[in-house]
């Protein structure tokens, strides 16, 4: 299951520096329960929708979303929103995506912290 995680950038600092950051962290994944809410909507649609919601949580817009390989189902909580257990471990991070959902892979991380 693929999950984005909304996170500052000092747990992205974290993730850069240690390779992992610890969890629990909440995020929004496409889960069953949420998909059958409209079957009309194709995947991709319903991944889109999960980035955006997830970027939409981000305090102000300040801090990225890490799109994430997550293993099993995770705890899923309601509309979407899950909690990966952690630590999120930087190889299974697929994809940094900015508060506008801009796409960067891991290996542009350092030029996306600040300073």
């Amino acid at each position: 299951m693929r999950a984005y995680l909304p996170v500052g950038w000092a747990a992205l600092a974290d993730l850069h520096r240690a390779g992992s950051i610890p969890g629990p962290v909440r995020g929004c994944a496409v889960d069953p329960a949420w998909r059958a809410g409209d079957l009309s909507v194709d995947e991709e649609q319903w991944e889109y929708e999960a980035q955006a919601q997830a970027a939409e949580s981000l305090p102000g817009g300040a801090g990225v979303v890490l799109a994430v390989d997550v293993p099993g189902a995770g705890s899923a909580t309601q509309d979407g929103w899950v909690e990966v257990p952690g630590p999120v471990r930087r190889a299974d991070v697929a994809a940094v995506l900015t508060a506008d959902l801009a796409w960067f892979g891991v290996q542009e991380i350092p030029a996306l912290l600040p300073g």
